[in-house]
């Protein structure tokens, strides 16, 4: 999951604050393990970056200060390439939650496009890995484990390709997805 990547595109939509933004993104998505520093580590890295900026810092009584920030042109470009990016590496399906949510800043259609790369590439990948397990010498390496080892390659090889076989079940229904909305 990318931070930078929600915080570009919350702020794409209007100005805001960190902390309403941290708030917005644990209601909005299934976020774990968020640090506050984690989170403002991200928002200073950006504006290194110039891909946001402060615009107004509000002052309350009794109250810290809240700075307000607005994305730069700089970060747009950012975001819209991040978003595809993501859609083209598209191996890991958690990654691809704020992109999916983030889709209204691009073009679906073309976001499908490099889905479907990757969709062919993971498919290629576990299709080796099957080809693998069947290969002569590493059935010869398996042989030589004890029972209680083959018991547990066998367990974790059989969670492995199921895992697989479900991300690109689901990369594949994001696929979809993404045509329908881009039409």
């Amino acid at each position: 999951m990318s931070l930078s990547l929600f915080i570009l595109g919350s702020l794409a939509e209007e100005t805001s604050h960190p902390y309403k933004l941290k708030k917005a993104l644990l209601d909005a998505l299934p976020v774990q393990n968020l640090s506050e520093g984690k989170f403002y580590y991200n928002f200073e890295a950006l504006q290194k970056k110039g891909l946001i900026e402060p615009v107004e810092t509000v002052h309350k009584e009794n109250r810290p200060n809240k700075t307000l920030y607005k994305i730069t042109e700089a970060g747009r470009e950012f975001l819209e390439e991040e978003i595809y990016r993501s859609f083209k590496k598209g191996s890991k399906v958690e990654d691809l939650y704020i992109s999916i949510y983030l889709v209204k800043y691009i073009n679906p259609e073309k976001a499908a496009i490099f889905l479907e790369d990757a969709i062919k590439q993971e498919k290629q990948k576990w299709a080796h890995y099957r080809e693998m397990r069947q290969n002569e010498e590493m059935q010869k390496q398996f042989a030589t484990l004890d029972e209680n080892q083959q018991r547990a390659v066998e367990f974790i090889s059989d969670h492995a390709f199921k895992q697989a076989d479900e991300n690109i079940r689901w990369m594949e229904n994001l696929f979809t997805f993404l045509k329908e909305i881009g039409k």
